[in-house]
């Protein structure tokens, strides 16, 4: 991206008239700034979200206005922005973040700096909280040559692309589901990184190679009954066994994953603690572990932990639970 960055830049800053003067204007991805001062901050992030909401664009420093005359800036003083600064202020005002990157070009032995505003992938970028600056709700628009608070025909037309994306990603959805069959389809959420598939209980998953290698660069996989996660690592659970032999372990915190022991799944369920115990034992829940995991406290001692799928579970089977003729089935399968 650097490269592809330079070379606009480079058509911009090479291109001049006989004055000296650029031929480009100010555009739809293009602001010209004299200098850079912090203090101004609150121009350029407004610039800033203009782009994300558009097709992003290039705030160029050291280009003087009228006429549009590049006369560079001084190298130190740009290299030593405190990005912490921009990405706080940014993060602070508007939503969701905005991408951008900074840099510096040589042309004709002078130095021009610039911030790159990358297209926003979910718009509208919006303005979270009200300040002396700005207004919660805002949402800024890159015009040619400005940057103004959005008009109806812009925020519908991104409102409209928002809405064709969802259905042409749903449709997509439906087609591989209606050409593969709803019996063999296995959810991934996303969000929270589990899968979802009744079918593929006490089954292997088998998640293809090439969808392994893509998944790695962004996912960390984890193995059940593995624990302490990094914190801040996007995490795929999985439930279940998966074939590969190259996916990277992450480990998960076995007080969220699986919160309850049994006698809070008792307390849960408002039932006695006896009958928990015989629904885990009907139903198999020990050793299955979407629901279950054995914690090694000592050399001797295991604490039994639960999900909170298992607590969904038990609360189903519990409503249609014969009780007197569970427990005699349980208390007869202790005499033989």
């Amino acid at each position: 991206m650097k490269k592809q960055i330079n070379a606009q830049l480079l058509e911009v800053l090479e291109n001049i008239d006989k004055d000296g003067n650029l031929f480009h204007r100010e555009s739809n991805t293009l602001e010209f700034k004299e200098n850079f001062n912090w203090g101004s901050k609150i121009d350029y992030t407004k610039v800033m979200a203009s782009f994300a909401n558009n097709k992003g664009g290039f705030i160029l420093f050291g280009v003087k206005n009228s006429p549009r005359k590049p006369i560079g800036i001084e190298k130190a003083r740009f290299d030593s922005i405190q990005e912490e600064k921009i990405t706080s202020f940014l993060l602070e005002n508007f939503s969701p973040e905005i991408k951008w990157e900074t840099g510096l070009i040589e042309v004709a032995s002078k130095w021009f700096g610039y911030i790159y505003t990358y297209e926003a992938e979910e718009k509208p970028v919006i303005c979270k909280k009200s300040s002396d600056e700005f207004r919660s709700g805002d949402i800024f628009y890159r015009y040619r040559g400005q940057s103004k608070k959005i008009e109806f025909a812009e925020l519908k037309k991104i409102i409209d692309d928002l809405i064709r994306g969802e259905r042409t990603l749903w449709m997509h959805y439906f087609e591989k589901i209606a050409r593969t069959g709803p019996k063999k389809i296995a959810l991934i959420d996303l969000e929270t990184g589990k899968f979802e598939a009744d079918n593929v209980r006490d089954k292997k998953i088998i998640v293809d190679r090439k969808l392994l290698d893509s998944m790695n660069q962004s996912l960390r996989f984890v193995k059940e009954g593995q624990f302490n996660e990094t914190l801040g690592e996007p995490v795929l659970k999985i439930v279940g066994e998966i074939e590969s032999s190259e996916f990277l372990i992450s480990e998960l915190d076995p007080n969220r994953d699986y919160p309850f022991i049994q006698k809070q799944l008792a307390e849960e369920l408002d039932i006695k603690p006896f009958d928990v115990q015989v629904l885990i034992w009907k139903y198999g829940l020990k050793g299955d572990k979407k629901y279950h995991i054995p914690i090694t406290t000592s050399k001797s001692g295991t604490v039994h932990k639960f999900s909170r799928e298992a607590l969904s579970y038990l609360r189903e089977r519990y409503k249609t639970m014969d009780r007197k003729a569970l427990i005699k089935e349980y208390l007869k399968k202790d005499i033989h």
